[in-house]
């Protein structure tokens, strides 16, 4: 098995310039990097020019769906709501298609809100459905959409990989698969080598940190059970850190003038334990 690509997500860095967070994160001897799902906020031929300067590879965006301050809602009760969450999707998928990603990442409902506001399963319906509509340019485009489950804490309909293999069953397309984020899986998973077993091929990408969501060795995740799990179902895609430092607020990650320092270690220290787990399977 070939080792996968290692990046990091750009948005642990904050508003830092693009241009200097990649000069960080391929310093720190990343193949690539996933970018803010935030089309209208980034030029993609400035994308390309930068990546080519770091030498990094666009291993797909990171979806921004953040309830009520955005209208990214797939499973809002409000059609327009829900409207505005398909045009969303379908504004990141062309932008990853200009840069050359293979894939966006997208929430079923909106992040932090944590109950329906109709039923479940109206809920639930609707956003089968609305991502349904955006599997349609997914499909003209060649980019995949990866559904990631979020904890409890963060988001209420998908949080797990049970319920992500129940939802992609109903969204039933081969354009769509799921993210395993491994700090929210510690969360919510019985067993995460277990999960990453039932994902199998529906596994398009994975989110690394530790249990702190810290870099990985400074918690208790079980990082060798976690890669020969990934080896054990032939996972060909991107691991991508997404760490912060720590601090209050895990919607921010940069929070005072030492941390960019703290995430280059973590960035830096994460890779060393990857690429030795990889080379001992």
């Amino acid at each position: 098995m070939a080792v996968p690509r290692f990046g990091v997500c750009a948005w642990i860095y904050g508003d830092a310039p693009l241009d200097a967070t990649l000069a960080r994160i391929a310093a720190a001897g990343y193949d690539g990097v996933e970018i803010p799902g935030e089309p209208e906020a980034f030029d993609p031929a400035e994308i390309r020019r930068l990546l080519a300067r770091h030498t990094l590879k666009p291993l797909g965006l990171t979806a921004s769906c953040m309830a009520p301050a955005t209208r990214r809602d797939l499973a809002h009760p409000d059609p327009a709501v829900r409207a505005d969450a398909v045009r969303y999707v379908v504004d990141c998928l062309r932008f990853a298609a200009e840069i050359g990603a293979p894939l966006i990442q997208m929430l079923p409902s909106g992040e932090t809100r944590l109950a329906p506001l109709a039923t479940q399963a109206e809920e639930w319906t609707w956003s089968v459905e609305a991502m349904r509509e955006a599997v349609r340019e997914a499909e003209r485009l060649d980019v995949r959409i990866s559904i990631e489950p979020l904890n409890r804490y963060e988001a209420y309909l998908v949080t797990n990989t049970d319920e992500a293999m129940a939802y992609l069953a109903e969204v039933d397309s081969p354009w769509v698969g799921t993210t395993l984020d491994l700090f929210h899986a510690h969360l919510e998973e019985p067993d995460i080598r277990k999960a990453i077993l039932k994902a199998g091929p529906r596994l398009l990408h994975v989110h690394v940190a530790d249990t702190n969501r810290q870099g990985l060795g400074r918690g208790h995740l079980d990082v060798a059970a976690c890669v020969r799990a990934l080896h054990a179902i032939g996972y060909d895609g991107s691991v991508v850190l997404e760490v912060m430092p720590p601090g209050p607020n895990p919607f921010q990650s940069i929070k005072d003038k030492k941390s960019a320092g703290i995430l280059d270690g973590y960035i830096r220290e994460s890779l060393t334990l990857l690429r030795q787990h990889w080379a001992a399977l």
